[in-house]
Parts: C-alpha cells; sequence; structure tokens
C-alpha cells in the first residue's frame, strides 16, 4: 500500500501531517508513506492513487482515527 498526504508548507500543516504519517506507519507496518509539500491550505490524503481525504473538501482536519479507519475500509 501506498499512501501520499500533501499538505500545505505555507499554512505549516507539517506537524499534522508528520502525526499523521507516524499513525499510520504504526497501524500498518508495511505502508510506503511520502510527504507532498503544497499550498493552497491544502490537506489530502491519497491511497493507492485514490484520494480518501480532503481538508478542501470537508473543510477540516480528519478526526483522529479517521484516515485509519478510511483505510482498512479500502483494502
Amino acid at each position: 500500500m501506498k499512501v501520499t498526504i500533501e499538505y500545505c508548507a505555507a499554512w505549516n500543516y507539517l506537524p499534522q501531517a508528520s502525526s499523521l504519517e507516524a499513525e499510520l506507519k504504526e497501524k500498518f507496518p508495511d505502508l510506503h508513506t511520502k510527504l507532498i509539500p503544497s499550498g493552497g491550505g491544502v490537506f489530502e490524503i491519497v491511497l493507492n492513487n485514490d484520494l480518501i481525504f480532503s481538508k478542501k473538501q470537508k473543510h477540516r482536519f480528519p478526526d483522529d482515527g479517521e484516515i485509519v479507519s478510511l483505510i482498512r475500509s479500502n483494502i
């Protein structure tokens, strides 16, 4: 499995992205993750080329455990 976390560097979303990456690596040891700095307030999670969460669409950050649940439901 491969997950990319695209985060807004201008708004300093790196701490949220890094925290999420650590959580995912703990729950899914074989997971390959990549952090992608971006702009425009984005915080998007892509699992195997499929967008599973977008802060721009939901107007919020993911809740605790939400991305883990989304990954589990997509594998």
